[in-house]
């Protein structure tokens, strides 16, 4: 007899076992990903805009209306709709604050999950 370490075997079927439970892994976590990366990338999209509207809300006395009017429509380009009572404006002492909250649903099989999100900017008034 040889000395030295034995090597174990793994019965075929173990193999195809462990193959087949990684790819059932990766596949679900390809569909996760696809589901839930759009509305966490409209989230983050949507930083600069509400950043820039409070910004122009603060420097011209800002008009509302106009300022929410761009901040639907970039919403809409970005693949949700925002209403005009998600939108609010704040003037807190010096600083104007913009709010933003919107609710994504997300369909898995089975199961309905609800994303909630919300932005908040403030500039400082001249």
């Amino acid at each position: 007899m040889r000395s030295g370490r034995r090597r174990a075997m793994n019965p075929p079927g173990m193999t195809r076992l462990r193959m087949l439970v990684g790819l059932l892994v990766l596949v679900g976590g390809i569909y996760l990903g696809a589901m839930f990366i759009p509305p966490y990338w409209a989230y983050v999209s949507m930083l600069d805009p509400v950043k820039e509207a409070a910004m122009a809300a603060a420097m011209r006395g800002g008009n509302e209306e106009r300022i929410r009017t761009n901040l639907m429509a970039k919403a809409r380009d970005l693949g949700f709709e925002l209403a005009e009572e998600n939108v609010e404006f704040v003037r807190d002492g010096n600083f104007v604050v913009i709010r933003v909250a919107w609710e994504v649903s997300v369909d898995l099989p089975r199961y309905r999950h609800t994303l909630r999100f919300h932005v908040e900017s403030q500039a400082p008034a001249p």
